[in-house]
């Protein structure tokens, strides 16, 4: 009986002195996706944005991060770019229309609009 590393065997290949396999391919970053997927669900959430918008900005920071420090090993920094944007812009219309709805309804901004939310 042979073993399959004996190099008695006929059919026993050594080892390649340049390395072994195939270079590893670039993989996505699971964090920029969830990221992307988070920011663009808070499109439809309406006032959730005030909330979920955060999350998935902070979501392609963190990946953003990760992606930086090793950029051969992730391909997509595009979607933690997205989640990025998307995410903080989302929270900052709310957070504008929010702000301007109080200062109108409580008569900062004049009576004239004040009076449309007494009617």
């Amino acid at each position: 009986m042979t073993y399959p590393y004996d190099p008695n065997n006929p059919y026993y290949q050594a080892p390649s002195p340049y390395g072994t396999g195939y270079p590893q391919l670039p993989r996505n970053n699971g964090m920029a996706i969830a990221s992307m997927c988070v920011s663009l669900a808070a499109i439809f959430t309406c006032y959730g944005a005030l909330l979920v918008g955060p999350i998935g900005a902070i979501l392609g920071h963190v990946s953003m991060r990760e992606i930086n420090r090793d950029p051969q090993a992730y391909t997509n920094r595009s979607m933690a770019l997205t989640g990025i944007i998307v995410g903080w812009s989302l929270f900052a219309v709310w957070a504008l229309l929010i702000t301007f709805v109080v200062l109108a309804a409580t008569g900062v901004l004049g009576p004239a609009l004040q009076g449309e939310f007494d009617s």
